[in-house]
């Protein structure tokens, strides 16, 4: 992959090793609680909730391991052609982290019609996000912040049916997620802070914790 010649990534410091540590031990701890959390999850759906809540829970727990790992081993892999194909799977992979959230949510819709929809419009976007990703790397970086943020809030457009079917538990630690998603872009972006990777990958962990909460609590409900 070739970026740009005035892309800002190619202005942008080379992170020191404690920083790269601290990344890396972020990474490993949202996998390693991942590891621990989505196996207990995933059971007690089998056991209480039916094979298509199960299913939509296995694509949710895919989206979220792809994500972590690319995400892993793109910052942890040093400047050259490997890393910038790494990059196309770690951006990617972020669509596909929104999309399999929202597959957990929608078994537990009671409208056909609005699972339906809410499900075509996530993993379209998704699919389009990918292809921008990949055919066009480097080109929409900025562009694609707000597309990460646009199909994270998505669902407003079935909120009705979305309250009804979820507890409210639920329904504010997804705004928690979403919030602390959004709140972490100013890190994403503040590239002369020192461990600025590390602090944005955090406040997606975070937020990845409180949407993974929400979605137990309802399929516990």
């Amino acid at each position: 992959m070739t970026l740009p010649a005035d892309h800002y990534r190619l202005k942008k410091r080379d992170l020191s090793l404690a920083e790269l540590l601290a990344d890396g031990i972020v990474h490993a701890l949202a996998l390693l609680a991942g590891l621990i959390a989505f196996p207990l999850l995933l059971f007690h759906a089998l056991q209480t909730a039916g094979i298509g809540t199960f299913a939509a829970l296995a694509v949710y727990a895919a989206g979220f391991f792809l994500m972590w790992g690319f995400s892993l081993a793109y910052n942890m892999t040093p400047p050259g052609a490997l890393k910038w194909l790494l990059r196309r799977f770690d951006h990617s992979m972020i669509y596909v982290m929104i999309a399999g959230t929202y597959t957990a949510v929608i078994p537990h819709l009671d409208h056909p019609g609005w699972a339906w929809a809410l499900g075509a419009v996530v993993w379209a976007g998704a699919a389009l996000g990918i292809m921008v990703k990949v055919v066009l790397p480097g080109r929409y970086d900025r562009l694609s912040i707000l597309a990460y943020i646009l199909l994270g809030w998505v669902g407003i457009i079935a909120i009705g049916p979305v309250t009804a079917a979820l507890p409210s538990v639920s329904l504010w630690l997804l705004l928690a997620g979403g919030l602390t998603y959004v709140a972490g872009v100013a890190f994403y972006v503040w590239h002369g802070l020192r461990f600025q990777n590390a602090v944005w990958h955090l406040f997606v962990a975070v937020a990845a914790g409180l949407h993974f909460a929400a979605i137990a609590v309802s399929v516990a409900a």
